[in-house]
């Protein structure tokens, strides 16, 4: 290693607690000659003695006159427990951590310290003003006079074999995780690789190198944390996989309470409740402990062991030795020294590499007999499956034509959906749904009559209202061969769905022309109702004035038909209101509109026709009610007469609903007058 120049800085002094201030200047530097008998000597500008309960301490030394020609002077400290100002004479030139702020944040991370200095500091007086809560406090490892760019060179020598050890730590991690995967089953690949991974994390959170580049202290301090505390979790998780006896359930008990330290500690300081600083010494009482039980639970089970566990368990044993001494070094057991943790880590990691290539080989070796092996049967297969590739192209181009007449049929029952009656329904399958099984070549009829039983296909039924079935239109073959181009099972299946989707859409078809006819007729006589009324006489209003066409409407009421209902009987009465419909829908035009209004009372629209045309037209219909002669089962029933009342349309009368009224008011003159007669009503 090259020797870089550099220079100790010795006769340290020291004194307890904190000095007061003045103008913002400690009173200590300001006027050393006051106090300089209540400073102390000390080897090491590190954990003095007498300590008590302070938590402030300064330290001084004078800065050798050196023989080096520095050009940029820095001095160098390793790390500081826990936050530190620092003064030449009299002037501040570097501070780490918030001293103001002390009583809430006092860990700012263990980063090294590069102070520049002037190029007069020979023989000047610096202060360190160390603050510390946790259990160490003051400068720890080297304090060193340096040229600044040979800082640079010493620490990345320094740190050079750490970061090569970390980067195949990572290697190897990637190398275990890989065969971890391809054996999801065997999970020591997986606790071998978090291993690896967490050592590589240890060594180059703690690198002195990193800090060049991810100059981020506490960051630092925490991924440390975070993968040294889970080394014993990992490591009691490998060994648990091993046993099945009472060691596995120790094991795993010693992995659950260090996991439980890992979350906990660092849960609480990042909350802002610990120090993380102060979790390091505890953690490493525990994990002493741990690593001895680890090794002796290892060498219980020495001759159970296969020879890769052997290999693993002396590797961790060598690793836990440089973990001991470092964190006897740490907590200040050890005098300081630098202890290269990473020829552990190294150990390790050649260690998973060798198993990593063994394993390698193994599979290798079983892939090769595998290969082998499938040659063999790929061998015998090939013939079968050239078949099973006919067999598989024959069967695409079935389900190809099957999802063509799948979307034909689905185009068509679209269409049907948007059809108002079955009748135009029916018309619309004869001519289109042959197209739909092409290529099988077929004709829709309205019945099989003449057809012979091989071209008889399959019929389309229609579900009635009451639940009953009636075909709707009949499939027939015109062309027999054509029925062969679709496998009979596919056809099958095709003319059943088919049958299925059409048949939905045709009852829906009935429902609906059921609903429409319900909806604007009355029940009992077969006219339009009240319903349908209303609405058509708005509208031929609405068009006669528009135009202006005359437009005249009758109300027509059964003379004393209470009387007759009570004398006869509702079935008779019943038979009359329908035999006086069937005469209004004989006498009428095509263009006219007869309905019933309710009761015995019926309606007339006439669209084009005057008021003495409506008359005319009123006065015959009168006539003829009067002299029909009424039989109910085979017997004579008296006759009836009807008082019809009649409105035009004229500019003092051009409301639908004046129209109406002014009906009904010559209606009630017309029962008035002695009944059996027509009434009109005049402008």
């Amino acid at each position: 290693m090259q020797q870089y120049e550099s220079e100790q800085v010795t006769a340290w002094q020291y004194r307890w607690g904190d000095s007061e201030f003045v103008n913002g200047e400690p009173e200590w530097i300001v006027t050393p000659e006051l106090h300089s008998s209540d400073w102390k000597d000390i080897d090491f500008p590190g954990m003095p003695p007498d300590r008590g309960q302070h938590n402030t301490v300064w330290f001084k030394a004078t800065l050798p006159d050196s023989d080096h020609d520095y050009l940029h002077p820095v001095l160098y400290v390793t790390s500081i427990d826990l936050m530190a100002e620092v003064y030449l004479e009299d002037k501040k030139i570097y501070q780490f951590g918030d001293f103001n702020n002390k009583q809430h944040k006092s860990f700012y991370g263990w980063p090294w310290h590069s102070i520049n200095l002037p190029n007069d500091y020979a023989g000047k007086t610096i202060y360190f003003r160390v603050f510390s809560s946790y259990r160490d406090i003051g400068l720890w490892g080297e304090v060193k006079l340096f040229e600044k760019t040979h800082l640079l060179f010493y620490l990345l020598e320094k740190a050079y074999f750490e970061v090569l050890v970390a980067l195949f730590s990572l290697f190897v991690a990637i190398i275990t995780l890989a065969f971890s995967m391809m054996h999801r089953g065997e999970r020591h690949f997986l606790y071998l690789s978090l291993f690896s991974l967490t050592s590589a994390v240890m060594l180059l959170a703690e690198n002195p190198a990193v800090q060049f580049v991810f100059n981020y202290p506490l960051v630092r301090v925490y991924l440390l944390a975070i993968s040294y505390y889970a080394l014993p979790v990992i490591t009691s998780l490998l060994l648990s996989s091993w046993f099945d006896d009472w060691r596995h359930k120790w094991l795993i008990n010693i992995a659950v309470i260090h996991f439980i330290y890992l979350i906990s500690v660092i849960g609480l300081s990042l909350a802002g409740l610990i120090e993380l600083a102060v979790t390091f010494p505890i953690f490493d009482a525990i994990f002493a402990i741990t690593i001895l039980l680890i090794i002796g639970l290892g060498i219980s089970k020495r001759y159970s062991l296969a020879s890769d566990q052997h290999l693993v368990m002396l590797s961790f044993t060598v690793y836990g030795m440089f973990l001991l001494l470092d964190m006897g070094i740490a907590n200040s057991v050890l005098p300081w020294m630098h202890l290269d943790i990473s020829v552990g880590a190294l150990l390790f990691a050649l260690v998973l590499m060798l198993i990593s290539l063994r394993h390698y080989s193994h599979v290798q070796s079983a892939l090769k007999e595998l290969n082998e092996h499938l040659e063999v049967k790929v061998a015998e297969r090939t013939a079968s499956l050239h078949a099973y590739a006919e067999a598989e192209q024959e069967r695409a181009e079935q389900l190809q034509r099957l999802n063509v007449l799948g979307a034909r049929l689905e185009e068509l029952n679209s269409r049907l959906q948007t059809v108002d009656n079955l009748t135009e329904a029916r018309h619309l399958l004869i001519k289109k749904l042959p197209d739909v099984f092409m290529p099988v070549e077929l004709s829709v009829t309205t019945s099989f009559d003449g057809v012979s039983f091989e071209r008889q296909l399959a019929q389309v039924e229609l579900q009635e209202l009451d639940g009953s079935y009636n075909v709707f239109v009949y499939l027939v073959l015109n062309n027999l061969s054509s029925k062969k181009l679709i496998k009979q099972d596919n056809l099958n299946d095709f003319i059943n769905r088919v049958k299925l989707r059409l048949g939905v859409t045709l009852s829906s078809i009935k429902l609906k022309e059921e609903l429409h006819r319900f909806s604007f007729e009355d029940a009992l006589t077969g006219l339009a109702n009240r319903r349908f009324f209303d609405l058509a006489l708005h509208r031929e209003t609405q068009l006669a004035n528009r135009q202006k066409n005359p437009l005249s409407l009758l109300i027509c009421d059964i003379d004393h038909f209470k009387h007759f209902n009570d004398e006869y009987g509702h079935e008779v009465g019943d038979f009359v209101l329908k035999t006086l419909a069937q005469l209004m829908n004989e006498f009428f035009r095509e263009t006219d509109i007869p309905c019933r209004y309710g009761g015995e009372e019926f309606v007339v629209i006439m669209p084009g026709a005057t008021i003495d045309d409506a008359t005319e037209k009123a006065e015959l219909l009168r006539r003829i009610v009067a002299d029909k002669q009424m039989v109910f089962n085979g017997k004579h029933i008296d006759s009836i007469t009807i008082s019809i009342g009649i409105a035009d349309l004229t500019p003092s009368r051009s409301e639908s609903e004046q129209l109406l009224s002014d009906a009904d008011k010559a209606l009630y003159i017309a029962k008035e007058c002695g009944r059996n007669r027509v009434e009109t009503t005049h402008p």
